[in-house]
């Protein structure tokens, strides 16, 4: 859905002396419920976060209403549904008299603008506030596993594998970090493995400022295949092979429709 980005600036709110989200230090992941007049009818909550991570997790449709701002509220409604106007969903809204729930954990900056470079994102954030176990835990385990494997088979790639890999790598840990702010109930285990394998086609087919793997040779397809298959483990070798065979399905349709 194409949003009109001067609209979107005057949504995106950054007023920290009132509202408490200071436009050079933050600090990311604090919550506060917003009204957002004119554009919406209901108060919801709004997140401080990175200019950056806003215009990473909308592909460029949202950014922060002072330009020169490191760090701005985005609201519920906006990061999770790219609404900029008119209702607020059950799951965004909230009451200016109740308390508001903030992290549970205090985590660096850096989890909630993930450089998509570092495979100890998952670790040191994601597994930091979700001490998730059992089958749920593959959706860090993969995360990691799937960074730590590229890295080590960079070699074998092409130059636009290897800027997809980069494009494709940040877009999966930028999915996650909505989970790192829950706003009203704390998402479980297996809502966050969820939210990580529904990342995986769309990153991979569309990354934002990245190759996609549709555009890649035959030859990146194989080597991508044969370093893949070292992390897949038997609890989530359905969902993986899903995503492999969608991915695969959108790039033909995607070459049907160029040819």
């Amino acid at each position: 859905m194409k949003l009109c980005i001067t609209c979107l600036s005057l949504v995106i709110t950054a007023i920290s002396g009132i509202l408490g989200c200071d436009p050079d230090t933050g600090p990311a992941g604090v919550t506060k419920c917003l009204l957002g007049t004119p554009y919406y009818t209901k108060y919801q909550y709004g997140i401080c976060l990175a200019d950056d991570y806003i215009t990473q997790r909308s592909k460029g449709e949202h950014r922060c209403r002072d330009r020169t701002a490191v760090y701005c509220y985005y609201t519920c409604m906006l990061e999770k549904y790219g609404i900029d106007k008119g209702p607020v969903y059950d799951d965004c809204l909230c009451n200016t008299t109740g308390q508001l729930q903030q992290p549970s954990t205090i985590l660096p900056a850096g989890c909630y603008y993930p450089a998509g470079m570092d495979c100890n994102w998952y670790r040191e954030c994601l597994h930091r506030m979700f001490n998730c176990t059992g089958p749920a835990e593959y959706a860090i385990s993969y995360g990691e596993k799937f960074c730590n494997l590229y890295e080590q088979s960079k070699s074998q790639f092409s130059l636009e594998a290897l800027q997809w890999l980069d494009a494709a790598r940040k877009c999966l840990q930028v999915a996650l970090v909505p989970v790192l702010h829950h706003c009203q109930v704390q998402p479980t285990c297996e809502d966050i493995k969820t939210k990580a394998f529904d990342s995986h086609v769309p990153c991979y087919i569309e990354p934002y400022e990245g190759f996609s793997v549709c555009s890649l040779s035959v030859i990146d397809w194989i080597n991508i295949i044969v370093t893949v298959k070292g992390s897949f483990v038997s609890s989530a070798w359905v969902e993986t092979l899903q995503a492999s065979i969608l991915t695969a399905g959108m790039c033909f349709s995607i070459f049907l429709n160029i040819t």
